[in-house]
């Protein structure tokens, strides 16, 4: 069965990829965390693009009374508060049902699925951090100003400008909410915002601007609302320590970002997938394998050990939810009466139909398989620059190989590709090295050209070698260091 999709996700989805110009790189993720039973549990998601805004992120909290709230947190643009209720499955796994936001009731609930796997919660596509929550006692000692000294100390200095985008607070007391998350955003033009979180009583949204000095000090002046200018000016100063910022207060770790690239790779699920091995009635077992292509084709061919191959072609195509439902329409022989649709459910890179699971393959690309199946480097040693008839010089690189192939390489310096030239070689039994030069990689020579080389430190000598190729003064080549 599909699982109908949350609000947030519809609009990020619907509205495409119109990104903010530079990617923003990935940043470490936040400590795992393990939710205490019968307490609030709220996660925080990493901060995604967003069709209409520089990024997006979103809080879930899960009450211990099974009520739940979904905070969709639009940078520059606001948030949306989502209600209703959640379930807990297996293994950390939970239901959480929306039946409206902070506007209207919706005709129809939304119904998200959530996994746990390393203490991050996911619905397959998107990852959330659970947050720590401050007590009333850890908040009345960091007002005490115990905690101050040691966060003072701490205290590194950063040069101006390597400042991270978003932060985010655990979760604090708050006087007349269930508990409050600060998130805090700053932009390269100076400018602020601030979005806390009531839980349980919505989100305010504050703008400003921001100032950091060379002693790693941020201060924040907060000047309003967007709908309204305070009349008095905000002022709050930050200690910036490692990836936190501290006002001896609050805290608040620098957020997780996920680039466009991640993002698309994440949604997007073309690619070829594979099933572990499944019991058959008249064979050893069977193997699927599916084919999801770019332009929305499908194959898929079905392996029954022992008794031989079944291939079928489609359409495939994918849901707002995420999911994806593969059409197959024939055999490569003959086409279906009726055409036969399924859907799977995306976890990760893994395709679900119930018990049936493929997972998604390693695409090996042909720099790759070079990289596989090329020898080892057993050796490599370079030449100075050597005198050259009609080019500032050249530069000879030997590379020998395990497996007793080489290449000799030989750069004119003059801006066009190094000549290439290969062959083999061998320890003789007196210490000295000999390499046979056979030809190009393109075609061999017809007489093979040797060189004998005597080992002194970390260089290789010539000693015998054709004097009107490499001239009186012989070939002198140092060994180079192994990547």
């Amino acid at each position: 069965m599909k699982r109908k999709v949350s609000l947030w996700l519809a609009t990020l989805l619907a509205g495409g990829l119109l990104l903010w110009g530079t990617a923003m790189p990935s940043l470490a993720a936040p400590a795992v965390q393990e939710a205490p039973a019968g307490t609030t549990q709220v996660w925080m998601s990493d901060v995604y693009p967003a069709a209409d805004a520089p990024g997006m992120l979103q809080m879930v909290a899960l009450y211990p009374n099974n009520a739940a709230e979904v905070v969709s947190i639009y940078l520059t643009k606001g948030a949306t508060v989502e209600t209703g209720t959640w379930e807990a499955g297996d293994d950390g796994a939970s239901t959480v049902t929306l039946t409206g936001n902070s506007e209207r009731t919706y005709d129809e609930p939304v119904t998200v699925n959530f996994t746990q796997e390393d203490g991050r919660l996911s619905d397959g596509v998107f990852s959330y951090y659970l947050l720590d929550d401050v007590t009333p006692a850890e908040m009345d000692a960091a007002l005490s100003g115990e905690d101050e000294a040691a966060s003072a100390a701490d205290a590194q200095t950063h040069a101006m400008g390597d400042l991270g985008r978003v932060w985010v607070s655990n979760l604090y007391p708050a006087a007349d909410a269930s508990g409050l998350i600060t998130v805090l955003a700053f932009y390269e033009n100076g400018t602020m915002e601030q979005m806390a979180i009531f839980l349980g009583k919505g989100a305010i949204q504050e703008i400003g601007a921001w100032e950091e000095d060379a002693g790693g000090t941020i201060t924040v002046t907060i000047t309003g609302t967007p709908d309204k200018v305070y009349d008095e000016l905000q002022t709050v100063t930050y200690q910036h320590v490692g990836d936190t910022l501290v006002d001896g207060d609050f805290v608040l770790a620098l957020w997780p970002e996920v680039t466009p690239e991640d993002l698309a790779a994440a949604i997007d699920p073309s690619g070829v997938y594979a099933t572990n091995v499944y019991p058959a009635a008249d064979a050893a077992g069977y193997i699927a394998v599916l084919a999801l292509y770019a332009d929305n084709n499908a194959e898929q061919t079905t392996i029954y050990l022992t008794k031989g191959a079944v291939s079928e072609v489609g359409v495939w195509s994918k849901e707002i939810d995420t999911s994806i439902t593969v059409t197959l329409t024939g055999t490569l022989e003959q086409a279906y009466e009726e055409p036969s649709p399924v859907t799977y459910l995306r976890d990760g890179d893994r395709l679900v139909d119930g018990p049936f699971v493929f997972f998604r393959l390693d695409e090996i690309t042909p720099e790759r398989m070079e990289e596989l199946v090329a020898p080892a480097v057993a050796a490599t040693y370079q030449s100075d620059v050597l005198p050259a008839a009609d080019s500032p010089g050249r530069v000879i690189l030997l590379t020998l190989f395990d497996g007793a192939t080489l290449t000799l390489s030989t750069d004119f310096r003059n801006d066009q590709p190094p000549g290439e030239e290969v062959g083999t070689w061998a320890e003789n039994a007196d210490g000295t090295l000999t390499i046979s030069i056979t030809g190009t990689p393109e075609r061999e020579y017809e007489q093979t050209a040797s060189i004998t080389f005597e080992r002194d430190g970390d260089q290789i000598v010539a000693v015998k070698y054709d004097e009107s190729v490499w001239g009186t003064e012989g070939l002198t080549l140092t060994q180079q260091p192994a990547e």
